[in-house]
């Protein structure tokens, strides 16, 4: 059985992990995913036990503990859905077809945007103050994130750049 355990601490080892788990029986496997940048931990890592009884003991019983000061949750690693399946391999379904934004954050929306015309550039196109007044990414995100009508002009500028 494999199991998702979350809100890991930056510093938590892979080893720190197995040693937790194999308490309540045997470990197969045991991944923290790391960050390529930084090489610390992203906060969540994957057990797998191959004896589903001694999973759902070990899932029980460390689900809430303090991990290297952090509250850990466990639980059963969901596998991908069948639409998350085939976007890997090419496949669109219905929703991908009808939005051209699926799977376009609004932050690559904005960087290619800016990379494309520059802040200046954009401030023209679209007048709001977080592409004239000091801007960067993390400004113009935090606006557009609770401005609906603003997040609407620059997805709109998004689809209608030829890239």
């Amino acid at each position: 059985m494999k199991l998702l355990v979350r809100n890991l601490a930056r510093n938590t080892t892979e080893a720190t992990l197995w040693t937790m788990f194999e308490i309540h029986g045997t470990v197969q496997s045991c991944n923290v995913v790391m960050d390529k940048e930084t090489g610390f931990s992203k906060g969540f890592g994957f057990v797998e036990m191959p004896r589903q009884g001694e999973a759902k003991i070990a899932m029980k019983s460390i689900n809430g503990t303090d991990i290297d000061g952090h509250k850990v949750r466990v639980k059963k690693a969901e596998s991908k859905s069948n639409t998350e399946k085939n976007q890997v391999c090419g496949e669109m379904d219905s929703t991908s077809r009808q939005d051209p934004l699926h799977g376009v954050t609004l932050k690559v929306i904005v960087t290619r945007l800016e990379e494309r015309y520059g802040w200046e550039d954009l401030g023209r196109r679209i007048a709001i103050k977080c592409f004239t007044n000091n801007p960067s990414i993390n400004s113009c995100l935090k606006f557009l994130r609770k401005t609906p009508w603003a997040r609407q002009k620059v997805e709109a500028l998004y689809l209608k750049t030829k890239w």
